[in-house]
Protein backbone atom coordinates (compact mmCIF):
# COMPACT_ATOMS: atom_id res chain seq x y z
CA UNK A 1 0.00 0.00 0.00
CA UNK A 2 1.10 3.73 -1.28
CA UNK A 3 0.22 6.38 0.85
CA UNK A 4 0.75 10.34 -0.29
CA UNK A 5 -0.05 12.68 1.81
CA UNK A 6 -0.14 16.88 0.64
CA UNK A 7 -0.76 20.43 2.57
CA UNK A 8 -2.99 22.07 0.06
CA UNK A 9 -3.20 26.02 0.15
CA UNK A 10 -6.42 27.53 -1.64
CA UNK A 11 -6.04 29.96 -4.07
CA UNK A 12 -5.40 33.92 -3.06
CA UNK A 13 -8.52 35.59 -2.70
CA UNK A 14 -10.97 32.04 -2.65
CA UNK A 15 -12.95 31.73 0.50
CA UNK A 16 -12.43 29.04 2.79
CA UNK A 17 -15.86 27.68 2.23
CA UNK A 18 -15.64 28.34 -2.21
CA UNK A 19 -12.36 25.97 -1.70
CA UNK A 20 -13.74 23.30 0.14
CA UNK A 21 -16.87 23.31 -1.27
CA UNK A 22 -14.87 23.35 -4.95
CA UNK A 23 -12.70 20.58 -3.48
CA UNK A 24 -15.39 18.05 -2.64
CA UNK A 25 -17.79 18.41 -5.02
CA UNK A 26 -15.55 19.41 -8.40
CA UNK A 27 -11.86 17.97 -7.75
CA UNK A 28 -12.91 15.46 -5.43
CA UNK A 29 -14.98 13.32 -7.64
CA UNK A 30 -12.57 14.37 -10.74
CA UNK A 31 -9.38 12.77 -8.93
CA UNK A 32 -11.34 9.86 -7.84
CA UNK A 33 -12.61 8.73 -11.25
CA UNK A 34 -8.99 9.37 -12.82
CA UNK A 35 -6.99 7.06 -10.11
CA UNK A 36 -8.17 4.23 -10.09
CA UNK A 37 -5.70 2.73 -8.14
CA UNK A 38 -6.61 4.96 -5.54
CA UNK A 39 -8.38 2.94 -2.76
CA UNK A 40 -9.24 5.71 0.23
CA UNK A 41 -8.86 9.11 -0.43
CA UNK A 42 -9.46 11.97 2.84
CA UNK A 43 -9.66 15.70 2.81
CA UNK A 44 -8.75 17.15 5.99
CA UNK A 45 -9.79 20.74 6.24
CA UNK A 46 -8.43 22.95 8.98
CA UNK A 47 -10.33 24.72 10.65
CA UNK A 48 -8.85 25.94 13.63
CA UNK A 49 -5.57 26.07 15.43
CA UNK A 50 -3.34 26.83 18.14
CA UNK A 51 0.29 26.78 19.29
CA UNK A 52 0.65 24.05 21.78
CA UNK A 53 2.57 26.19 23.90
CA UNK A 54 1.10 28.82 25.45
CA UNK A 55 3.85 31.52 24.75
CA UNK A 56 4.68 30.65 20.89
CA UNK A 57 3.94 33.65 18.52
CA UNK A 58 3.34 31.38 15.26
CA UNK A 59 2.36 32.19 11.99
CA UNK A 60 -0.72 30.69 10.95
CA UNK A 61 -0.17 27.45 9.27
CA UNK A 62 0.55 28.20 4.85
CA UNK A 63 -2.46 25.38 4.13
CA UNK A 64 -5.59 24.53 4.06
CA UNK A 65 -6.44 21.02 3.64
CA UNK A 66 -4.51 17.97 4.39
CA UNK A 67 -4.83 15.58 1.32
CA UNK A 68 -3.94 11.85 1.77
CA UNK A 69 -4.63 9.39 -1.01
CA UNK A 70 -4.04 5.51 -0.46
CA UNK A 71 -3.56 3.24 -3.48
CA UNK A 72 -3.11 -0.18 -3.78
CA UNK A 73 0.37 -1.04 -5.12
CA UNK A 74 3.93 -2.10 -4.06
CA UNK A 75 7.20 0.33 -4.07
CA UNK A 76 7.51 4.04 -3.66
CA UNK A 77 6.08 7.17 -5.23
CA UNK A 78 9.06 7.38 -7.62
CA UNK A 79 9.29 3.64 -9.00
CA UNK A 80 5.28 3.79 -9.47
CA UNK A 81 4.24 7.74 -10.01
CA UNK A 82 4.48 7.46 -13.95
CA UNK A 83 1.83 4.61 -14.01
CA UNK A 84 -0.39 6.08 -11.68
CA UNK A 85 -0.31 9.83 -12.28
CA UNK A 86 0.45 9.50 -16.24
CA UNK A 87 0.85 12.70 -17.97
CA UNK A 88 -2.39 13.48 -19.44
CA UNK A 89 -4.18 12.74 -16.22
CA UNK A 90 -2.08 14.65 -14.46
CA UNK A 91 -2.25 17.67 -17.15
CA UNK A 92 -5.99 17.34 -16.28
CA UNK A 93 -5.65 17.43 -12.61
CA UNK A 94 -3.19 20.54 -12.91
CA UNK A 95 -6.25 22.55 -15.22
CA UNK A 96 -8.53 21.79 -12.67
CA UNK A 97 -5.96 22.57 -9.18
CA UNK A 98 -5.78 25.91 -10.98
CA UNK A 99 -9.03 27.07 -10.07
CA UNK A 100 -8.96 26.68 -6.21
CA UNK A 101 -5.49 25.92 -5.13
CA UNK A 102 -2.01 28.13 -4.87
CA UNK A 103 -0.40 25.00 -6.77
CA UNK A 104 3.23 26.75 -5.94
CA UNK A 105 2.30 26.86 -2.46
CA UNK A 106 1.33 22.70 -2.38
CA UNK A 107 3.24 20.25 -1.11
CA UNK A 108 3.78 16.42 -0.73
CA UNK A 109 5.32 15.38 2.55
CA UNK A 110 6.78 11.78 2.44
CA UNK A 111 5.70 10.44 5.70
CA UNK A 112 5.67 6.70 7.87
CA UNK A 113 2.60 6.36 10.07
CA UNK A 114 2.78 4.08 13.62
CA UNK A 115 -0.58 3.06 15.03
CA UNK A 116 -0.82 2.27 18.56
CA UNK A 117 -3.03 -0.76 19.31
CA UNK A 118 -6.37 -0.44 20.26
CA UNK A 119 -7.04 -0.53 24.47
CA UNK A 120 -2.67 0.41 24.94
CA UNK A 121 -1.50 3.11 27.03
CA UNK A 122 -0.27 4.88 23.92
CA UNK A 123 -3.85 5.62 23.22
CA UNK A 124 -6.79 4.17 20.55
CA UNK A 125 -8.50 2.93 23.66
CA UNK A 126 -11.29 0.77 21.81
Amino acid sequence: MLKLTFLMKRKQGMSFEAFRDYYENNHAPLAADLCPHMVRYTRTYLTGWQPLARSAQLPDPDFDCITECWYDVEGTWDERKLDLLPAEVFKQLAADEENFLDRRANRMVMCETEESEPGTLLGNRG
